[in-house]
């Protein structure tokens, strides 16, 4: 009974340093780069979302949590490139081999599909990469 009691308290303490763990916090975030050099030109089923505060030269981290890939353009800082998230990938936004930065801290993105969204900025977040802080744009 006694080891039974050790090793639950073993898996609960493991269990909340894996929960507590997230890559939202991480200071430094893999580099996703534009998949295309067109027009940013809407396309059908695309939905639109939006941050509207001022964090100037903040970069964009997308964290895709759908259960499938999601297609991004940006409607503001316009860039002229398409990125593609993975399930369970998350990334800064690159555009040829440099960060994405919004020059007023706003952000206007669309995605195919459309998704739930949550927006969270962080100040620290991707500094040593250059950035003036991150917007995590969960995907659910």
């Amino acid at each position: 009974m006694k080891t039974l009691g050790m090793i639950a308290a073993g898996v609960a303490v493991t269990a909340v340093t894996v929960l507590g763990a997230g890559p939202a916090q991480a200071d430094f975030t893999d580099q996703v780069e534009a998949t295309d050099s067109g027009e940013n030109v809407e396309d059908d089923g695309f939905g639109e979302y939006a941050i509207s505060r001022a964090d100037p030269g903040s970069c964009l981290v997308v964290q895709n949590h759908t259960g499938g890939r999601v297609t991004l353009r940006l409607n503001y800082p316009a860039s002229g490139g398409k990125w593609q998230f993975d399930h369970d990938q998350i990334g800064v936004l690159v555009h040829k081999g440099k960060l994405v930065t919004s020059p007023s801290g706003h952000w206007n993105v669309r995605t195919n599909p459309p998704i739930r969204f949550h927006w969270v900025y962080d100040g620290n977040m991707n500094r040593r990469q250059g950035c003036n802080g991150s917007w995590l744009l969960t995907m659910n």
